[in-house]
């Protein structure tokens, strides 16, 4: 009958204690609820380890404070090492979420870099550069003023390439490039229309800039230059070949002054820019756009023998580029 008192009687003693008490493992002086000492000092010894039912080891803190989470019997080389490999490994919920005006997107992604360390991806700014860094029209001949355009008919609209040469200095957009043969801008008939195509929806910045010259056609054509003439550049959207205008810039050329702005009766040589600042949104993706140049008025029926042209302004090296960038 002894044995029999005594043990019921141990198993509440330590109950007792256990609830009354800090427990120490592997010391005598815990100094937690739950104390537990690593058995050695050295970088994989393990304080603590869970397993599951076969033995596999679920997690483990190291002597050095690493955590290891799911890494088999591997040793942690983090302070907390997950293998995420057939797991979700981390879930949030009712975490707040991130939306204007406060938070913008794109966000910064978080990824991991080659040893598994945790890495903040930076976001990439989505552009296209283009610059034009000779002569457009190709065909313009500097020795006789001929194969550019006129600036006579404001129904002649003027396309202004943007193309996949060595003109493209940038394009982590992706846009990418096409001609319509045969097109209409406003309802008039262009032909070879060279356009971009920007392949997701979004809000786009555009800014473009080109330099606009007249020389006197053959070297024996005369004028009566009274003034200046007014040119729109046309940034356009299209449907299928159909153009029409979205946006348009106002520019001027000035007649009778030279290279260096010397008074002259048979030139518009003087550089004239002519900048357009836009900004787009477009809802639906494989958005095509194409920039076009338009006289508007001024110096009727003088310019008509295709004797202008996008020039390099002296001490330049660009007739004309543009910068789309995605916000």
């Amino acid at each position: 009958m002894n044995k029999i008192f005594f043990i019921p009687f141990t198993f509440v003693s330590f109950f007792l204690f256990a609830q009354s008490r800090n427990i120490g493992f592997n010391t005598a002086t815990p100094s937690a609820t739950l104390d537990v000492v690593s058995k050695n000092n050295t970088s994989t010894t393990k304080a603590l380890e869970i397993n599951d039912s076969s033995s596999s080891e679920l997690m483990k803190v190291i002597n050095t404070g690493n955590v290891g989470i799911n890494i088999g019997t591997s040793t942690p080389t983090a302070l907390l090492h997950v293998n995420s490999a057939g797991v979700l490994n981390i879930r949030h919920e009712n975490l707040p979420g991130l939306s204007s005006p406060a938070y913008t997107p794109p966000f910064n992604k978080l990824g991991v870099d080659a040893s598994g360390n945790s890495a903040i991806m930076p976001v990439t700014v989505k552009y296209l550069y283009y610059q034009q860094l000779s002569k457009y029209p190709a065909t313009y001949s500097l020795s006789n003023n001929t194969g550019g355009f006129s600036l006579y008919d404001p129904n002649q609209y003027i396309n202004i390439p943007i193309i996949n040469d060595a003109g493209l200095k940038g394009n982590s957009a992706g846009f990418t490039f096409g001609t319509d043969t045969s097109a209409t801008v406003n309802g008039q008939s262009v032909s070879n229309v060279k356009y971009i195509v920007i392949p997701e929806p979004g809000v786009y910045s555009f800014e473009s800039w080109g330099s606009v010259r007249c020389n006197r056609y053959n070297n024996t054509q005369n004028y009566s230059f009274s003034g200046q003439i007014n040119i729109n550049t046309v940034f356009a959207t299209a449907s299928g070949s159909t153009y029409t205008s979205n946006s348009v810039s106002r520019g001027i050329i000035t007649a009778g002054r030279d290279d260096s702005g010397n008074a002259t009766n048979t030139a518009y040589s003087f550089s004239n820019a002519q900048i357009l600042m836009h900004t787009l949104q477009t809802t639906v993706p494989n958005q095509k756009v194409a920039l076009f140049l338009q006289y508007v008025s001024g110096e009727s029926n003088q310019l008509t023998h295709d004797e202008c042209f996008l020039n390099i302004p002296t001490g330049g090296d660009t007739s004309y580029y543009i910068i789309i960038t995605k916000s």
